[in-house]
Formats: structure tokens, sequence, C-alpha cells
């Protein structure tokens, strides 16, 4: 695919990625090189937090739908 403003495929790859919303190559590789109990415990308050999230959205979609 070629795009006239893209002078270098270093430019396309990230251009690519932030559309994609994929992380970078490096952002990768420090995930692998981190102590596994540090990667669980991340993960975890990720998860925590993503279910908070969850959360606040099912009472915002219900005060919308109590408010019809």
């Amino acid at each position: 695919m070629f795009i006239p403003w893209f002078t270098k495929p270093e430019t396309e790859k990230k251009i690519l990625q932030a559309a994609n919303l994929a992380p970078s190559e490096d952002m990768l590789e420090k995930i692998v090189e981190v102590h596994p109990m540090k990667q669980i415990a991340i993960m975890s308050v990720v998860q925590v937090l993503v279910f908070g999230f969850m959360l606040l959205s099912f009472w915002i979609i219900n005060l919308y739908i109590e408010g019809l």
C-alpha cells in the first residue's frame, strides 16, 4: 500500500500501529522481561479496573433506561 506522505516504512508502521491501537514491539519485549509475579500483579490491577469500568457503564446505562 503506497500513501505519498509516508516517506519511510518505519513511519508507515508506526501510524498503522496507532490506527490499530497496537502496542510497539519494544513494549511487548519489556513485558516478557518482567518477573512473572509482577506481570500477574499488574494484570490483576488492570482486570479490576476494567471490571469497575464495566460496572460503571452498566450503572450509567441503567440510569438512561430508567429515565426514558
